[in-house]
Order: structure tokens, then C-alpha cells, then sequence
């Protein structure tokens, strides 16, 4: 038991606090037991926890359960129970003071006002930890920070906490195999960005793949997966995505911006016919006969590559019908009745 290391994740249970700026700690550790397959964990002295062997060190990583501001009551019982010593506690947790996007790693320092922090210095009777800072920033203009801690992460902040969070649990892991010191040299800063930019593509994607599952009625973030699965030819799945987009879209009231998604759906798979037709039917009842038309001959299009004659006729039948006098739709229909007449 000497390796054993206290790793503590601060947040509040219950799942309205999820995905809030105040539960980035756990979100921490739930990257940790991502990485390492670590299951469910188990409950003991007002926590949630779980035990791992990371870069050869013994690891007990805790969601405390107590809520945020009696977190140390849980920390001082594990430390104890497990007879740990306070040099071997790494504590993560939301930090007003340091911009969003940054994290600082400490190796003791007071509270700042962080609650969580608050009670584990008052029950340990010590500030001699190492924390890890993560950076959620200031409010807005006059909002009450403590509304701001416990507003729920969306859009382009979400995909940046998630960036955040991966960088949070590469510091965790320089900590344990090379101390505090590198790892405040190699991770402390900003940097979310250059961090992002260095990724590879297959990284990124599982970034925003998360992003999306921690809010997946937001739009952004699926916006991001799509274009990473474009990226990297994924084309199937950003098909799906695009029809999913437009659904939260449609279910939003945002009809004309979920019609653009099935229309890059399409785009991707023109043989998706039914929805082609649907795209048709819907710039018809919007009185865009032009591109009604245009969606009628994109599927005139596809039966030709398929060497489906009559159904490519039936298709510019149905966009002469709409627009007699389309020039394309007679040139169109001309070439097909040229050929039917060449293979009687």
C-alpha cells in the first residue's frame, strides 16, 4: 500500500449536476477510468471510487458523494482508511480564477474560495496537497458565480471542456510517473487550443464523440463529429449524424436548418430516395419550385448511373410536371426518349 495514491475528482452527485462547470472534476476521473477500463467502481466512506495501477503506481480514484462543500469528509476517511499520506493526494476541481481553458497544477496552495477545497483543507487541517486547477473563468457580466458553476456546459464551451478534460488526465498521469514539478512544467498554461491542433484526427473525433454524448440534444457538438467523420471518410455515420442534426433542428423549430442537413445527407448518398423526395416535397410546399426541380433531377441523375431508365424517366416526369419548361428537364427527357427509341 505504500504506492497508493488518492486521486479526488470534486462534483455533486445527482444527475441535474452532470454536466455543469462544478462537476469538471469528476468528468476528470471519468476519463481516467475510460482509459484504464475500470467498470463501475464501488461505494465506500461516502464515495464512489475505483482502483487502478497506472504507470506502475497504485491508484484509488474518488468521487466523493458527500456534495461539493463536504467533500472533506470523504477525502480525510480515505486517506485514512487507506493510511495514504497527504503528499500522495491529487485534488481536481473547477477553478473561477483561472481562464477557461487552462489548467494549473499546484503543489499546495489555499482554498480560494473553491468550497470543495474549503472543507478538505478544514478536515485535513492542511493545505500541502497538490490540486489541479481546471479553468471554467470569470461570469458574464453580473451573473452570480454560482449560478455560472452550475449552468450546464453547451456548444463550443462543451467541446472545449472536453479538449480541457483530456489534458487534465495527461497531467494526472505526468504526475504519477514523473512528480509534480514536469508535470506543472509540461502541462500548466492555456495551450487547449495548440493541444487541439496537435491531435490527430482519430483523437479529435473521440473528443467530440464525447462532447456530443454529454449533451446530445445540442447541436454543436455534433456538428464537429460530422465534420471530423468527413475527414477521416466516414461517410456512413456522417450521413447519420446529418439526419440526427436535423431532427434536434426540426424538434427545435428550426425547419429550414434541418432541411440544409438533409440536403448534405443526400449530397453524401444520392441514393437515399425517399429523402430526396421529401427535400422535393418540402421546397415544392415552400414554393421553391427551382430547386423542387433540382431534386427531382438529382434523383433523374442517380437512376441514370444505375441504368434505371424508367425510373429515371418517372423522375423527369415529376420535374416537367413542376416546371414545363425547365430547360434542363427537357433536355433531360429528350435524351431518354432517344434512348428508349434506340432499344425497341
Amino acid at each position: 500500500m505504500s504506492e497508493l495514491h488518492l486521486i479526488v475528482g470534486l462534483g455533486n452527485p445527482g444527475p441535474k449536476y452532470d454536466k455543469t462547470r462544478h462537476n469538471i472534476g469528476w468528468w476528470v476521473i471519468d476519463e481516467l477510468i475510460r482509459r484504464y477500463d475500470l467498470g463501475k467502481g464501488r461505494g465506500e466512506k461516502r464515495a464512489q471510487t475505483w482502483s487502478a495501477h497506472i504507470h506502475g503506481k497504485g491508484v484509488k480514484l474518488v468521487k466523493p458523494l458527500t456534495f461539493m462543500n463536504r467533500s472533506g469528509e470523504a477525502v480525510r476517511s480515505l486517506l485514512e482508511y487507506y493510511k495514504i499520506p497527504i503528499g500522495s493526494l491529487m485534488v481536481v476541481h473547477d477553478d473561477l480564477d483561472t481562464p477557461f481553458g487552462a489548467l494549473r497544477l499546484r503543489q499546495a496552495g489555499g482554498h480560494g474560495g473553491q468550497n470543495g477545497l474549503r472543507s478538505i483543507v478544514g478536515h485535513l487541517g492542511s493545505k500541502d496537497f497538490a490540486r489541479l486547477r481546471f479553468g471554467i473563468g470569470r461570469p458574464p457580466g453580473k451573473m452570480d458565480p454560482v449560478d455560472y458553476v452550475l449552468q450546464t456546459l453547451k456548444g463550443d464551451d462543451l467541446i472545449l471542456a472536453r479538449e480541457l478534460t483530456v489534458r487534465a488526465a495527461d497531467a494526472i498521469e505526468t504526475w504519477l510517473q514523473d512528480g509534480i514539478e514536469k508535470a506543472m512544467s509540461a502541462h500548466n498554461g492555456v495551450g487547449a487550443k495548440s493541444h487541439a491542433q496537435s491531435l490527430d484526427l482519430e483523437e479529435q473525433l473521440e473528443i467530440a464523440r464525447r462532447a456530443q454524448e454529454l449533451a446530445p440534444h445540442d447541436p454543436k457538438p455534433l456538428s464537429k463529429l460530422i465534420s471530423l467523420q468527413k475527414k477521416l471518410g466516414m461517410l456512413d455515420k456522417a450521413v447519420d449524424n446529418h439526419l440526427l442534426l436535423a431532427r434536434l433542428l426540426e424538434a427545435a423549430g428550426s425547419e429550414r436548418l434541418a432541411v440544409a442537413e438533409k440536403v448534405k445527407a443526400a449530397t453524401i448518398n444520392p441514393g437515399l430516395i425517399d429523402l430526396q423526395r421529401e427535400i422535393a416535397d418540402w421546397y415544392l410546399n415552400h414554393n421553391n419550385k427551382k430547386k423542387a426541380v433540382s431534386r427531382m433531377l438529382i434523383i433523374a441523375d442517380y437512376f441514370l448511373g444505375e441504368n434505371d431508365f424508367a425510373a429515371a424517366r418517372a423522375a423527369v416526369t415529376e420535374a416537367l410536371a413542376i416546371n414545363p419548361q425547365h430547360p434542363k428537364a427537357l433536355e433531360m427527357g429528350k435524351a431518354l426518349a432517344d434512348t428508349a427509341a434506340a432499344n425497341r
